[in-house]
């Protein structure tokens, strides 16, 4: 499914006006940081189809190490009241997350695998397998998160009652918008949209009182068909290639504390 700019400027931009608007929240517990790491990909299989019974299968395509790149607003519930009356003592193990990231998924021309097989005929000699290209490709890619976390803190002081070491587990879906591509071939759909869970689980040390510093692990997987349709040249219709990502990232993200 295809989403304008329009729209994808709105869909970011909508929570977090929304968490500025809400009386009590703003000041009390909003943090907001900067992140960026080097993200993976393993060896993935790149599935090509021309039609519902013939499919092309890329056995192992290698992908590039890229970096990731985003911004973060978070709320930690803290007890100083929320319209008018204090948050449950237990909540303050809990905070939600805003993360806006951009990255660049890429793979060189590279010789793979190939399996040819219909789907309707699961005969193992039927099938073939030869080597072949797979031409280079990239997709540019923004994801959206909205996040719950649970924490604990350690080493609390007058600075940080809470605790100065706070080790942390993130979960909560990504909404992904993107436009892969592949070299040679026209593009049939741009800012395509998937939908994904993100987990990252971490380690945040506050520097001094407003300042921290965290260091992370996220995963990402993605459930929608992730891919796009294409012309090839010499190939009458249109070519499907779709693939099932997962996402492997280190996050270094510093973060202020109002």
């Amino acid at each position: 499914m295809a989403i304008s700019r329009k729209w994808l400027l709105a869909i970011l931009a909508m929570p977090i006006a929304a968490m500025f608007m809400l009386p009590g929240v703003v000041w009390g517990g909003l943090w907001m940081g900067v992140q960026g790491g080097p993200r993976y990909i393993p060896n993935t299989d790149m599935v090509q189809r021309t039609s519902w019974n013939f499919e092309k299968t890329y056995e192992e395509v290698k992908f590039d190490v890229n970096v990731t790149g985003g911004l973060t607003v978070g709320y930690d519930f803290i007890n100083q009241g929320f319209l008018g009356r204090d948050w449950p003592f237990w909540m303050k193990y809990f905070g939600v997350m805003l993360d806006v990231t951009y990255e660049n998924l890429s793979f060189d021309q590279q010789v793979v695998m190939m399996r040819e097989q219909r789907n309707n005929d699961t005969r193992p000699d039927e099938r073939k397998e030869y080597l072949t290209y797979i031409p280079s490709g990239s997709s540019s890619m923004v994801v959206f998160s909205p996040m719950i976390s649970l924490k604990y803190g350690f080493l609390p002081n007058a600075e940080n009652p809470f605790g100065r070491l706070q080790p942390y587990v993130v979960v909560g879906p990504g909404f992904v918008i993107s436009n892969p591509e592949i070299n040679g071939w026209t593009t049939e759909e741009k800012n395509k949209f998937d939908v994904a869970l993100v987990v990252e689980t971490g380690l945040r040390y506050m520097i001094f009182r407003n300042v921290s510093l965290d260091a992370a692990f996220r995963y990402r997987t993605i459930f929608t068909k992730f891919g796009n349709s294409y012309y090839v040249p010499g190939v009458s219709g249109v070519i499907d290639m779709d693939w099932n990502p997962h996402l492997f990232n280190a996050v270094f993200r510093l973060s202020y504390h109002f």
